[in-house]
């Protein structure tokens, strides 16, 4: 598990000069939230950001190990009932969670860098979702 230099962090805010442009940025480190997600600053735009943005993770008040360990206890097939269970949080939070986590490059970097997942979850955990989703979809006859 590499950390992210901010050489790599792009400014998310559109209507900055340096959207998602890597020359002449200028972004820095300004703390940490409460959940141990790192907090950026745009010295251009003047906006706040946080490393999970364009995540599922994003605006989740969850720690990585609370995370790590939903997608772990989703990956071995638990129910969302069984999982409010173990880790204490509601059923909502945490189907939020699993519906909002969509295949992306971006996602699928943030879930093996910094939650801990492997490649190999990564790609049972899109098959589960997918699975899941298309059985949401199906209308009752």
């Amino acid at each position: 598990m590499q950390p992210k230099k901010t050489d790599e962090i792009l400014c998310p805010n559109p209507e900055c000069e340096y959207y998602l442009k890597a020359e002449g940025k200028a972004i820095v480190k300004r703390g940490k939230y409460k959940t141990g997600h790192q907090r950026y600053y745009c010295k251009h735009c003047g906006k706040y950001f946080m490393e999970t943005s364009g995540t599922a993770i994003y605006r989740k008040h969850l720690s990585k190990d609370k995370i790590r360990m939903i997608y772990r206890l989703f990956l071995e097939k638990n129910g969302i009932r069984s999982i409010e269970r173990i880790t204490g949080h509601h059923r909502d939070t945490i189907s939020n969670l699993l519906k909002d986590t969509e295949k992306n490059e971006q996602t699928e970097d943030y879930l093996i860098n910094k939650i801990g997942l492997t490649a190999k979850e990564c790609d049972k955990l899109w098959k589960l979702l997918e699975m899941k989703k298309g059985k949401s979809r199906k209308s009752p006859k």
